[in-house]
């Protein structure tokens, strides 16, 4: 966004562009990064999971709810992550109305699967067309004036969906060459629908690298197998001209100043992390996005309770007021819009 926009003026999606630019804005923007579908905002616009999760219209209406019913300022795609996995072939199940699909079936069993599968296209494989029509609708309905969010999982957890979990540990120490080659495969594809991403219409990519935990990998780790294909998909992303957000689950205390040394606009931790403590690992030049519990405090307390919490998250420093992980199902819708009624102003580093 051009510096000459007055900063009283700004409408939802200049406020949060200037915030990951390092920019000045009147007051702290609420978004959520991650996903953003409850059960109150299916009722309320009659799009539910699982049809809202391969229904690029009800998967638009879902995400718009988000914004247009809880207040929310942007709206966010998809709801789950097996989004990228499924175009590489990956079998989900189990979803309902109260969960996300899960992967059921792994597309890479073996070191021969691992060289021969191909990369799949954005526009044609698994649910990413659904994604991708989804932001095009999003585009024409909110573009210009409140931002769009699409969450694309980054290589290393993708390499996990795709290996399974347990086997790519495994193979971060008995066969790392064969995990690169995995690695490579997830980061072709994290290239190819960022960038459909962007022209279909997202203002932010979300690189989501879960299973990049401090949690599970080691710092040594994290910058191996890792933090080179973040910071390589965030230039891509860069390059596309949108902004990133870059998400890791649970304890990244020590891998806070490599995070954002990957060029990530924002980082975005949960609510397991201290927010004075990723302020000042983070400094100038990066935005803190978070980090309200989604059980601990959206799910099972008050609206005046939520309200307080938020309050207080801003006032710890996080510029970018979000729920630390993905709002739970169960979610009340006065708890989301307690929090989006959270107005205080911005105190950059």
């Amino acid at each position: 966004m051009p510096q000459s926009v007055h900063v009283c003026g700004m409408n939802e999606r200049e406020r949060l562009l200037c915030v990951l630019a390092h920019e000045p804005v009147d007051r702290v923007p609420v978004v959520s990064p991650t996903q953003t579908g409850t059960v109150d905002l299916m009722k309320a616009s009659g799009a539910f999971w699982p049809e809202a999760n391969t229904d690029p219209a009800l998967m638009f209406r879902l995400s718009l709810a988000a914004h247009t019913v809880a207040g929310l300022e942007g709206c966010r795609v998809p709801f789950d992550a097996a989004v990228d996995a499924s175009a590489f072939g990956a079998v989900t199940s189990l979803d309902s109305d109260r969960r996300q699909p899960a992967i059921t079936g792994r597309p890479v069993t073996s070191r021969e699967l691992a060289e021969i599968v191909p990369i799949p296209d954005p526009r044609r494989d698994g649910r990413a067309p659904v994604v991708l029509e989804a932001l095009t609708m999003l585009r024409e309905e909110v573009g210009g004036t409140s931002p769009i969010l699409c969450g694309v999982v980054s290589a290393f957890t993708l390499a996990c969906q795709l290996r399974g979990e347990g086997e790519a540990l495994m193979d971060l120490v008995l066969d790392p060459d064969y995990l690169r080659t995995v690695l490579n495969k997830a980061f072709r594809w994290n290239v190819e629908y960022a960038r459909e991403a962007v022209a279909a219409g997202a203002d932010v990519i979300v690189v989501v690298d879960a299973t990049a935990s401090g949690d599970i990998l080691s710092p040594e780790q994290y910058d191996e197998f890792a933090r080179p294909y973040e910071k390589r998909l965030v230039q891509v992303v860069r390059d596309s001209g949108a902004k990133s957000i870059l998400h890791i689950c649970g304890d990244t205390t020590l891998n806070l100043r490599p995070m954002k040394s990957t060029g990530a606009d924002g980082i975005s931790v949960d609510q397991t992390m201290d927010m004075r403590s990723v302020k000042r690992a983070l400094g100038a030049g990066c935005a803190a996005v978070g980090n309200v519990s989604p059980v601990g405090t959206l799910l099972f307390h008050s609206p005046e309770y939520v309200y307080e919490a938020c309050r207080e998250c801003v006032e710890s420093g996080t510029d970018v007021l979000a729920p630390g992980c993905g709002f739970a199902p169960e979610t009340p819708l006065a708890n989301m819009q307690a929090m989006a009624s959270v107005r205080m102003p911005h105190h950059p580093v």
